[in-house]
């Protein structure tokens, strides 16, 4: 093995034995996190500000992302406990979606409603 070689061994054993000195000391070298416990935020929007409340935000149930939300908005369907007390097979008839899929989303709308 050439001089050169042997060198760059060295240079790499001392750089990696550098770099476990450092992992080592991590925690006494960087600040404690701070962790803030925070209300979640509700499922459910506030509404407007006379007291009416305005619809659900049905993007919360596992499966409905903002295309088929829109899609119930359409079917009539605004608020959990709308989806909740729908007919599985009606509704997704009406808005193109399997009565299974439906009838999840009415259990979960259930449980938030």
């Amino acid at each position: 093995m050439n001089q050169t070689a042997k060198n760059l061994i060295r240079v790499v054993g001392v750089v990696a034995g550098l770099a476990a000195a450092a992992w080592a000391l991590r925690d006494q070298l960087l600040p404690t996190p701070e962790i803030h416990h925070e209300e979640p935020p509700p499922f459910r929007q506030s509404g407007d500000s006379d007291g009416v409340a305005g619809p659900d935000d049905l993007t919360a149930i596992k499966g409905i992302g903002p295309v088929t939300a829109e899609k119930l908005h359409e079917a009539g369907i605004t608020s959990f406990d709308e989806l909740a007390s729908a007919d599985a097979e009606e509704l997704g008839g009406a808005i193109g979606s399997s009565e299974a899929t439906v009838a999840r989303w009415i259990t979960a709308a259930a449980k938030l409603g």
